[in-house]
């Protein structure tokens, strides 16, 4: 039969006509049948599709070790099966499953032999296995993976694609390599596929490979060579944003003398550092701060050029800074370039202050207890007419807690994000929140001040919070907002919210604090929340008492045995929750935070029902927790997983 005499070549040609759909007489699959029942009659031959897909599912779906074997065992020829061990598919499929099982040497070597047999091959396989030896933790496979970025350019030649540099850029930024990472870069730039027009989209694309690259930079020492190396290789638009970065890594790295070095070397390329640059010099300068006496020169130096700087601002008009991206910035800029000045002559043009500029000299003066310069910064920025922001509110507002001024700290507020008709406001940031929160408390927590009729009470607040969440939900930084809210410390939140609830004796209000925490800011009670309330419920009224009783009920130790008391009671709750959810401590140890959040949550809701349940029927208590929800503008919100009627 003519079928025998059919060279393996051929039948693969046939497969992939039928396999692909290519117009037939008769239909596709018919001819695909009558195909695979000549291969059988002639051998049992397989063709290299099949072949491949097989043991591709079987590396997806989990069986690595399996398909890995049965490959070389192809590759060596051993298994029985029809030949395929030198076919390109199969030399390709070999490379990148060993790339993806984290075999970087073993990928190559496959690699290596593809390309020397099939020099024409898709060099796309390169990417993959490159990425096997960035993701290695040898710097070895580093060095070789820098190798085959070369040799990858020169493979593709003319069909190099800036995916192609992404994919080797991403690569070595894993791998955390900041010099083959920047070497990337720059080759983006030289080779013309990066920064070539000064479109917003283009210089957008700029900007996020740049960021991604300072993400290496982890040291001050990093961050130079960094901003070296993207002044060397981008057009001299970009180099106002470079250096304003740069400088802001002198700050973050405590480094004054960098941030010096770096306006030193704006004014010798013949750029004139703008206030932006110059702010971040002060707060390089002024971090140094707390390590040294109030003698340290770097301090003096910052309150010199700060001084000259509202000098400069009280002579020129304000002017109103561009509400505009970074992107849009440096697409419009006109890159103004100067001569280069001498250093005594480039000491003496100091730019205008801005808000920030003011900021930081009103905290600095308040850090010092300064407050006749406070007062005077504080009427010179009205004066000027400078739009106020965020930051400058945080700063007065905690300059007003320090005094402990607490009502004037909370009409700066209402002042800065509800002023009069055609006054400029402000929108307030996460830490203007966090700070109203502290504000709050240091209030409630002074006999004086917690009866002061012009600060707000806790649930107020929480209802300020709510709505200005639902406000800025709406921007597309919403999450810059929840962060700075937040901090570092989730815990420090929820128990300052927990603590001025309980100065005021609101447990209702404690209740929906902590679920509007979980619904809105991803904030699950601390490990503190759960002692807060039980002194909170354990707490013995005595602002009606006099001096006599309240020593009595002190030395009576009537607190103590409350406090014990409603640890017990929590305690059992726990035990009861977790019988009922048929839960064992190897269990507990498995939970995720987002599961033991949870289960804290709605361990606290049981806990306050509890309480208030055994002073008022469950009906009043559900009352209360409607009444607190609609206080705070979430009518709507669950607030637990059990009712007052279900509880103990």
């Amino acid at each position: 039969m003519l079928v025998y005499a059919i060279p393996d070549k051929a039948w693969d040609i046939l497969w992939k006509i039928q396999e692909r759909g290519i117009p037939s007489p008769g239909g596709a699959s018919h001819h695909l049948a009558e195909l695979e029942n000549d291969m059988a009659t002639c051998g049992n031959y397989e063709p290299v599709e099949r072949r491949i897909r097989y043991l591709d599912g079987l590396h997806l779906n989990g069986q690595e070790e399996l398909a890995l074997k049965e490959w070389e065992e192809d590759h060596e020829g051993v298994n029985g099966l029809p030949r395929h061990d030198y076919k390109p598919e199969h030399l390709e499929l070999g490379a990148r499953m060993y790339a993806l099982s984290g075999n970087p040497d073993r990928a190559r070597e496959i690699m290596a032999e593809l390309l020397d047999l099939y020099p024409s091959w898709d060099p796309s396989v390169m990417k993959t296995v490159f990425r096997a030896h960035t993701r290695s933790s040898e710097v070895r496979h580093h060095d070789v993976a820098n190798v085959m970025y070369k040799q990858l350019k020169q493979k593709l030649g003319e069909r190099l694609m800036l995916e192609d540099y992404d994919a080797c850029f991403v690569g070595f930024l894993e791998a955390r390599h900041l010099t083959y990472a920047k070497l990337v870069f720059r080759d983006m730039i030289k080779e013309g596929y990066l920064a070539q027009s000064y479109s917003p989209v283009e210089v957008d694309h700029v900007l996020s490979r740049l960021h991604m690259l300072y993400r290496l930079g982890t040291d001050i020492s990093k961050m130079t060579t960094i901003g070296l190396q993207a002044v060397k290789s981008l057009p001299p638009r970009y180099y106002m944003h470079v250096f304003a970065h740069w400088m802001k890594s002198a700050v973050v790295f405590d480094a004054p003398e960098a941030a010096g070095q770096i306006l030193d070397l704006m004014f010798r390329r013949g750029y004139r550092p703008q206030t932006i640059h110059f702010n971040m010099w002060l707060k390089a300068l002024m971090r140094t701060e707390l390590e040294q006496s109030e003698h340290n020169p770097h301090v003096l130096k910052a309150e010199n050029i700060g001084w000259r700087m509202i000098a400069e601002a009280r002579k020129a008009p304000a002017q109103k800074l561009p509400s505009v991206s970074a992107s849009e910035l440096i697409s419009e800029r006109i890159a103004e370039r100067l001569e280069p000045a001498p250093d005594d002559e480039a000491l003496r043009h100091v730019p205008k202050a801005n808000v920030t500029t003011f900021a930081i000299m009103i905290k600095h003066h308040a850090s010092k207890l300064q407050w006749e310069h406070v007062d005077y910064l504080t009427r010179q920025l009205k004066e000027s007419g400078i739009r106020p922001n965020a930051e400058l509110l945080n700063i007065l507002m905690n300059n007003k807690c320090r005094q402990g001024k607490f009502s004037e700290a909370w009409n700066i507020y209402k002042s800065f994000t509800d002023p009069p008709a055609g006054a400029p406001g402000v929108f307030p940031d996460g830490s203007s929140i966090r700070c109203l929160w502290k504000m709050l408390r240091l209030a409630l927590g002074d006999q004086v001040a917690r009866a002061d009729p012009n600060i707000p009470r806790p649930r107020e607040l929480l209802a300020e919070t709510v709505q200005w969440w639902a406000r800025c939900r709406a921007r597309p930084d919403a999450e810059r907002f929840r962060i700075g809210l937040a901090a570092t410390d989730h815990g420090a939140l929820s128990s300052l919210v927990m603590h001025c609830f309980s100065y005021t004796n609101d447990l209702a209000g404690s209740l929906v604090g902590l679920h509007i925490l979980r619904k809105n800011f991803d904030i699950f009670p601390s490990d503190k929340s759960a002692q807060i309330l039980q002194r909170h419920a354990a707490w013995v009224d005595m602002n009606n008492k006099t001096t006599i009783e309240r020593s009595s009920i002190h030395h009576r130790g009537v607190h103590k045995k409350n406090l014990e008391r409603m640890g017990r009671v929590y305690y059992i709750l726990v035990d009861r929750r977790w019988q009922r959810m048929n839960i064992t401590p190897e269990d507990y140890a498995r939970f995720k935070d987002e599961e033991i959040g949870e289960l804290g949550l709605n361990l606290l809701s049981e806990f306050i029902r509890v309480i208030l349940k055994r002073s008022h029927p469950p009906a009043a208590v559900e009352a209360m927790i409607r009444q607190a929800k609609d206080d705070a503008g979430v009518p709507d919100m669950a607030t637990g997983d059990l009712d007052a009627s279900q509880v103990a």
